[in-house]
């Protein structure tokens, strides 16, 4: 956050949509010392004209809580990048989960150090993002519960300082990930691409709902489906449940898998099968890829709406997302998995690299994660491809990331 204030003169009735439309956001995990997803940092770029930093903090938030799922419970680190550090800042209150992230710079001024003052005194908990190379000096570190630095910062410069929790951003492997938690930080923002090794081979479980998406995507007949079900029991039960829950409020139980099938319809069944198999992946090395590939799914699905797509290819946008970085989570090439159990033409193109139809969603998922590095209107960019302006892009997902912390609690 620069310090430099413009006018703070805004429009009363501009409402809380405006500022989301002028700057792009992007997502990454925070993932903590046990390797599990414990939250999220808002990457915001932009300067909206006239908008000052509490109402663009206050129109992220509210993306969150106007859905059903509601404010997440994990943690909500923001973390604007352009957008003035002014006198707004020490008016504004956030949740006791919510982290606002401040550069090292605003702190070069007195008047930068009074507005951190007040918005700690408002109850705000506070990051410091400190690019190095040494650890700032306690005095610096006073008002802040968290720091943040590269791994690069965190690898040369020894322990961390006390009272402060460390997290990393920018690690390249998983061995570094392991040594920046072995050298005593509390987590790290994002996570390494790699593969996992020797996880070749799907267990059971895992081909049975990877075949039921290709029936159920297939049209297959409902007896078809159901014979898939029958061959594996812990499914067929969880399927009954789900029909019998409370979101369905039937008034009589519901025993029979072709009517739990018809109940659900194929639209909703084949979500339920792609999170299953990406639950039902994980081991304790991959849930930071499962808790992004929920998300691709949920964003894509979002973004497809927003849209106004077709039921299909809402349903087809969710499963490119969520299937996309399977290779992550099973150790098997998206290839083999594509071979193996035969998906719709174009939603195997996309996730081969193949282009199709929806290559270009895959994109915008993508450049949605990607912290910007010399290319500032790659998500605008992405957005146009698929027809949707960043605004539409930023609302599908903040849907997304509080819909997917509502459901880590499946994981």
């Amino acid at each position: 956050m620069d310090l430099d204030a413009p006018s703070l003169e805004t429009s009363a009735d501009a409402g809380l949509d405006a500022p989301l439309s002028g700057v792009s956001i992007r997502w990454s995990p925070v993932v903590g010392r046990d390797e599990r997803p414990i939250g999220f940092r808002l990457h915001v770029q932009g300067h909206p004209p006239g908008v000052s930093l509490a109402q663009l903090l206050d129109a992220v938030l509210a993306g969150f809580t106007d859905e059903a799922s509601g404010m997440p419970q994990g943690l909500v680190l923001l973390a604007p990048q352009d957008l003035v550090a002014d006198e707004s800042l020490g008016f504004w209150g956030a949740p006791r989960n919510v982290l606002l992230e401040v550069d090292e710079q605003v702190l070069a001024s007195p008047a930068g150090r009074e507005r951190v003052a007040l918005a700690q005194k408002h109850g705000v908990r506070l990051a410091l993002n400190s690019a190095g190379p040494a650890w700032p000096t306690a005095d610096r570190l006073a008002p802040f519960q968290y720091l943040v630095s590269d791994a690069s910062v965190a690898l040369a410069a020894g322990k961390p300082p006390r009272d402060v929790a460390l997290l990393v951003r920018a690690v390249a492997s998983r061995a570094q990930v392991q040594a920046v938690l072995a050298g005593g930080a509390s987590g790290v923002v994002g996570w390494p691409g790699e593969l996992p090794a020797g996880g070749d081979d799907l267990r059971p479980q895992q081909r049975a709902l990877l075949n039921l998406v290709r029936l159920v995507q297939s049209d297959a007949d409902t007896g078809d489906i159901e014979k898939e079900f029958k061959r594996e029991p812990m499914l067929a039960y969880m399927l009954l449940t789900l029909a019998n829950s409370p979101a369905f409020m039937r008034a009589t139980p519901i025993a029979s898998l072709s009517h739990a099938i018809q109940l659900l319809g194929y639209q909703r069944l084949v979500k339920w099968l792609v999170l299953l198999l990406v639950i039902a992946s994980k081991d304790g090395k991959a849930l930071p890829a499962i808790y992004a590939a929920v998300l691709r799914g949920l964003l894509l699905e979002n973004c497809a709406t927003a849209a106004r797509a077709s039921p299909t290819v809402r349903d087809q946008c969710f499963v490119v997302g969520a299937f996309s970085l399977l290779d992550r989570i099973t150790g098997r090439s998206l290839a083999r998995l594509t071979e193996d159990v035969p998906l719709p033409e174009a939603v195997s193109a996309a996730l081969n690299g193949a282009g199709g139809p929806y290559a270009a969603w895959l994109d915008l998922a993508r450049a949605v994660e990607n912290e910007p590095a010399g290319e500032p209107g790659q998500l605008d960019a992405a957005a146009a491809a698929v027809d949707l302006t960043i605004g539409e892009v930023n609302a599908a997902l903040l849907k997304a990331l509080a819909t997917n912390d509502a459901l880590q609690t499946l994981v």
